[in-house]
């Protein structure tokens, strides 16, 4: 076997006592050195090398005996394994390994200048012994404070393999824990060049951006270092994954990349021919929505949000949703999403056991009816968003890079919340197994997404049923076939296909938007039944004369306000009857008028009777007016439920009304 030294300062670093320039004086060396027994090295000399032979039996070594000493170093048993060593040593003297391994147990004991006798025996018998070389440059970098003899040691494991990125990587490891942050990022530089997707090598260079204070790098190695890792378990993901959310929540404080989304704002505005207005509103049930245009009769978008981390991700997500109704609706194949009719009753009633079970736990009535109540819209919710929440993640992802720390930031907050939604002890035991299951194969289809785009691990947490893991797997696949060529309106076949698999499909319906759907809690838009009021004089004529006359009075004292005074007249109304009800009955002439609705409600027609208020006939004006002030006294947390953008009528009601207590 061939062994060949450079010549140069390293060489002069394993033989200090003699001159490297001289011919003889090395030759002497060498021979002094490696003779053994009746093997005398043969020593070739030229201006840079010297090159010398060693017969491969005398590097055979004992593996199982080296495997032992390696053991129990492995498990902390130094003083077992220094015997063996260097028993080892003694038989075999030109292996290399051997005299590195105990160096690195007197290093561990933190005898240095032993660990150096012996790594210079290492050396001479191998100089490319790299674990070697990094071992004595960690030395005198790190106990020594001498850059320049361990400068001498990395370098030559660079001459003696430039390819070698892992030890590239702990060079520039050593380098950065004694402070020397310049260097160890030139080596780890040249270990990324060599092999970017290791996960080490990024994640070393993410400490460094994060050091130097470059949050947008430290983010982006972070980010690259939990894509290529291989598992969540291990210390290098652990620590990438805290740098990751740290650096991504100090770039959305720092509002980086706004400017793309007020580009992507104007966009589409100009795509959909309509502003895009943006509100502040801390009592929306979530952290962003958004009001379509055509939905609400307005001639603008509106999206409402809360303050938060990452807001800007959260308000793209709902522009991302406006892009999408916009495209379906432009081939007409927008769907409205409506749950059936009767299915709130039907849905408690299926529940029977498990509500007698929390009512013989102690909890009250009213607190389970409004368990099962946000259950049932929910789940529902989560039909309808998660298939397309994945489309809308996705295109983030791909076309909007600078918000990526906001969406890592977003989506990882949210993985973490979907799981503890559905892990939490107290909440399992409270909802009903298969709604439990329901959800989380949901849960578990978006943070396998989130894992695909982000490298995060989140899947890995849920405990799943073989079923669970069918259908998530299964819902998967099919997402990935529509994934890569998705057309407009394609999102609404998994929204419905989805819904079918896990029992869900006799809950909702999805309408064409071109067909009239029946009404329900869930989808009835009273707006579109209460705009045409003001603008239809002549439904009054089925009113009574003094009805006729007091709206008349009202509408004329209250002319300067922009509003429809016909809703806020018929709202007073409503406030003035349920003025001598308690909260109780008003909650409950509240849920009846709701099961009403989901019929429809004519705001022309008369002769509405509720079975809560006996001897009274309604006008579907009157009843809707009665609808909306019932829920916002008794239910005021679900009144955004009923879509009903009255807010202005209603606090005009309720002045005049408290005006005249």
């Amino acid at each position: 076997m061939r062994i060949t030294y450079p010549r140069n300062q390293f060489l002069s670093q394993l033989f200090p006592a003699i001159d490297i320039t001289n011919d003889e004086q090395l030759i002497h060396a060498f021979r002094k050195y490696l003779t053994l027994g009746e093997y005398s090295p043969k020593v070739e000399l030229t201006d840079s090398e010297v090159v010398i032979e060693v017969p491969s039996d005398l590097l055979l070594g004992n593996s199982n005996k080296y495997n032992r000493a390696t053991d129990l170093c492995n498990k902390g048993k130094f003083a077992e394994a220094k015997p063996i060593l260097v028993s080892l040593i003694e038989e075999f003297p030109l292996m290399s390994e051997y005299h590195r391994t105990l160096a690195q147990v007197y290093e561990e004991e933190g005898d240095h200048e032993q660990a150096i006798d012996i790594l210079i025996e290492a050396l001479r018998c191998d100089p490319k012994n790299h674990w070697a070389l990094i071992l004595m440059g960690n030395i005198y970098s790190r106990y020594k404070n001498d850059t320049d003899t361990a400068m001498t040691f990395f370098d030559q494991v660079i001459h003696a393999d430039p390819t070698n990125y892992i030890a590239l990587n702990n060079i520039g490891g050593a380098l950065l824990q004694t402070g020397k942050i310049d260097l160890g990022e030139k080596y780890l530089l040249k270990a990324y060049q060599i092999k970017p997707n290791y996960p080490n090598i990024t994640y070393a260079l993410g400490i460094v951006a994060e050091m130097k204070g470059d949050n947008q790098k430290a983010f982006d190695y972070s980010f690259q270092t939990l894509k290529c890792s291989e598992s969540g378990n291990n210390p290098v993901y652990q620590n990438a994954l805290r740098t990751a959310l740290e650096a991504a929540k100090k770039i959305s404080d720092s509002n980086s990349g706004k400017e793309e989304l007020i580009d992507f704002i104007q966009e589409l505005e100009e795509k959909t021919g309509k502003e895009i207005r943006m509100e502040e509103d801390e009592t929306i049930p979530t952290v962003a929505k958004v009001e379509i245009a055509e939905n609400h009769k307005r001639d603008y978008h509106l999206i409402k949000y809360k303050k938060s981390s990452a807001v800007d991700h959260l308000i793209l997500h709902e522009l991302i949703h406006i892009l999408f109704y916009h495209e379906a609706r432009q081939i007409n194949e927008n769907k409205l999403f409506t749950s059936k009719n009767g299915k709130l009753a039907e849905f408690k009633k299926e529940y029977t056991k498990e509500i007698n079970g929390l009512i013989k736990k102690g909890y009250s009535g009213e607190t389970i009816s409004k368990l099962f109540e946000q259950l049932f819209h929910g789940i529902l919710q989560q039909v309808f968003n998660a298939p397309i929440d994945l489309f809308i993640e996705d295109l983030i992802f791909h076309r909007f890079p600078t918000l990526r720390p906001q969406q890592f930031l977003s989506l990882y907050k949210m993985g973490i919340e979907a799981y503890e939604a559905v892990s939490n002890p107290k909440a399992v035991d409270l909802i009903p197994s298969e709604i439990v299951s329901q959800s989380k194969v949901y849960n578990v289809l978006g943070a396998k997404h989130t894992d695909d785009l982000m490298g995060t691990r989140l899947e890995e947490k849920y405990k799943v049923s073989f079923k669970e893991k069918e259908l998530v797997n299964s819902f998967w696949e099919e997402f990935l076939e529509y994934r890569q060529d998705r057309q407009a309106g394609e999102e609404y076949e998994l929204v419905q296909h989805w819904g079918e698999d896990l029992g869900l499909a006799s809950m909702f319906e999805l309408v064409e938007e071109t067909v009239t759907p029946k009404k329900s809690a869930a989808s009835i838009n009273p707006e579109d039944l209460i705009s045409s009021i003001e603008n239809d004089p002549g439904s009054l004529a089925d009113y009574s004369a003094q009805e006729e006359k007091e709206m008349n009075a009202f509408k004329a004292a209250h002319s300067n306000k922009d509003l429809n005074l016909a809703v806020s007249y018929h709202m007073l109304n409503a406030l003035e009857y349920f003025n001598d009800l308690s909260k109780v009955k008003v909650k409950e002439i509240a849920f009846e008028i709701a099961l009403l609705a989901q019929t429809g409600i004519d705001p022309k027609k008369q002769g509405y009777r509720l079975n809560k208020i006996p001897n009274k006939k309604f006008s579907g004006y009157n009843l809707l007016a009665y609808y909306y002030v019932s829920w916002a006294i008794a239910v005021p947390e679900m009144l955004s439920e009923l879509q009903m953008p009255f807010e202005k009528e209603y606090e005009l009601a309720k002045s005049i009304f408290n005006l005249g207590k």
